[in-house]
């Protein structure tokens, strides 16, 4: 029945408009903190309903190449469901939610079906890595069917020139509010913007900086990401990263990712969230909640 009615809820408010309110009051959730995002499909929060053997299968899926990045868009999903499918649930596994698309007529590369085609984008949330797109059918009983699934490679957006140090501490977040990278050397040090390394001209950089405050005093630059670089080789011992919410400029909650990569592999990588209770309190030394640690040899 929960299937049923997740279906008849899209359907109506698909018809209505994904950003609009139906005469019925109810709004749609947009799906703002999706990894992945599908403009004028609907939303629908948490995982897909288990499928089954009797519900239409996902007969293909197509894509023009594997690779993502953040802030990607224009990412095109096309592909054909069963005969008695009306719907493809389309999402990334261990995202938030799905998105459901309309089925539509079949096309030339699949001509006794119906066809779905979507073009998708990524949040600034994506890091290199394996991500797994799950695609399944949706006949008009809210039944769903077995999943058929795509591997999708996470890697750095193109545009962006490559971080150059021995040590790289990277933030990412998945919208425009204003997080800060707090990273504390083994010497106990804690380097953020509000405190840079003294050392750093000292000896050339073997002391970590931070390159760039993100988003500050919610001036939006789009940036969403703090690297902490250490050009030269890095002091060994243990580090410890926090992430400070310096402010959510008016958002519900901005979704992080911290990795650190080492001689150009990644040796820790951490996941959170930040909600307004994060942005409580200072926000100077030993502020933060704890992202993760590791040790440098």
């Amino acid at each position: 029945m929960r299937a049923v009615a997740a279906l008849a809820f899209a359907s109506m408010l698909l018809a209505c408009g994904v950003v609009a309110s139906c005469s019925s009051g109810v709004q749609a959730d947009t799906g703002s903190d999706a990894y992945m995002q599908i403009p004028g499909a609907q939303f629908i929060r948490g995982p897909m309903p288990a499928g089954s053997k009797t519900a239409p299968p996902v007969e293909q899926i197509s894509i023009l190449n594997e690779n993502i990045w953040p802030g990607l868009t224009d990412f095109g999903i096309g592909g054909a469901v069963g005969p008695s499918a009306t719907a493809a649930a389309i999402g990334l596994q261990g995202d938030h939610g799905y998105w459901i698309v309309l089925a539509g007529t079949p096309s030339v590369a699949a001509p006794t079906f119906p066809t779905y085609g979507v073009t998708a984008a990524f949040s600034t949330g994506i890091v290199p890595g394996n991500y797994t797109l799950v695609v399944r059918a949706v006949d008009g009983n809210g039944n769903y069917g077995l999943p058929k699934t795509q591997l999708l490679v996470g890697e750095t957006n193109p545009a962006d020139p490559p971080l150059v140090g021995d040590l790289v501490v990277t933030l990412q977040w998945d919208n425009d509010a204003n997080l800060d990278l707090h990273v504390v050397q083994p010497d106990g040090f804690e380097v953020y913007w509000g405190q840079q390394s003294s050392q750093m001209e000292m000896d050339g950089g073997s002391y970590g900086y931070i390159d760039f405050d993100s988003n500050a005093n919610c001036f939006i630059d789009g940036r969403d990401r703090s690297n902490a670089i250490w050009a030269q080789e890095p002091p060994p011992g243990k580090y410890t990263v926090r992430v400070d919410a310096a402010s959510l400029c008016g958002l519900p909650v901005s979704n992080w990712n911290v990795q650190a990569i080492y001689h150009g592999k990644q040796i820790a990588q951490a996941s959170g969230v930040a909600t307004d209770a994060s942005t409580r309190g200072s926000h100077g030394v030993g502020s933060g909640v704890l992202a993760l640690e590791f040790t440098v040899p």
